[in-house]
């Protein structure tokens, strides 16, 4: 009996050479990966990207080598290019993530294009705000331009939005924090979420944006 719990202390069910020749070639293929396909995340969320790819420690990479090693190239599933944006599933992670939260009538944008992706710049006039202060009554957001890749925002000028935004490094503008969730639709003194988003926005935010709730 002592002789079976020693075994199944000490059982190691991935033996050290595999995980360290799986290493090897995850390596190889992510390194050939990159070369032929360069990053075409945009730079708020290749930011977000750098910070949970630092938080991976050595026994989590050694694990994704092994499983890469035993069943190819990762791939994520349905086959379709990974998502770029990070999604949250309640009221407080979304609402914590926004910078400033505002009710604001959306104007005329421009389009620009940066880091190979293109983006709407439009002014939008703030009617409130539940979170943060705006530094004027009119702010500057950028979005990117709506049909132009699988994460866009439909906004449209001259409508209300609730949108939750994140401030620009070293600018004064902002953005939405991310194409799905960053902005709902006012119609009839209710927040409307789009197709994507089943989060509804908390009493608080509503209250403070003049707001009866969220469809």
């Amino acid at each position: 009996m002592n002789r079976t719990k020693s075994l199944i202390k000490h059982a190691n069910p991935v033996p050290d050479s595999l995980v360290g020749e799986a290493s090897a070639r995850t390596a190889e293929q992510l390194t050939g990966m990159t070369a032929v396909a360069p990053p075409q995340r945009r730079p708020a969320w290749r930011r977000r990207g750098l910070l949970v790819a630092a938080g991976l420690t050595a026994a989590g990479i050694a694990a994704v080598a092994v499983v890469v090693a035993l069943n190819g190239s990762p791939e994520p599933p349905g086959g379709g290019a990974m998502a770029d944006e990070i999604h949250y599933s309640t009221a407080p992670e979304l609402e914590d993530a926004a910078d400033l939260i505002v009710r604001a009538r959306l104007g005329e944008g421009r389009e620009e294009t940066a880091d190979g992706y293109s983006k709407t710049v439009a002014e939008a006039g703030v009617v409130a705000a539940a979170k943060g202060r705006a530094p004027g009554r009119s702010i500057e957001v950028s979005y990117t331009t709506p049909g132009s890749g699988p994460e866009t925002a439909a906004l449209t000028a001259g409508r209300e939005y609730v949108l939750l935004l994140e401030k620009e490094e070293g600018g004064n503008g902002y953005f939405l924090v991310n194409s799905t969730q960053g902005a709902y639709g006012i119609d009839g003194g209710r927040a409307v979420a789009g197709p994507d988003n089943d989060v509804a926005l908390s009493p608080a935010v509503l209250k403070a944006l003049r707001l009866t709730g969220t469809e």
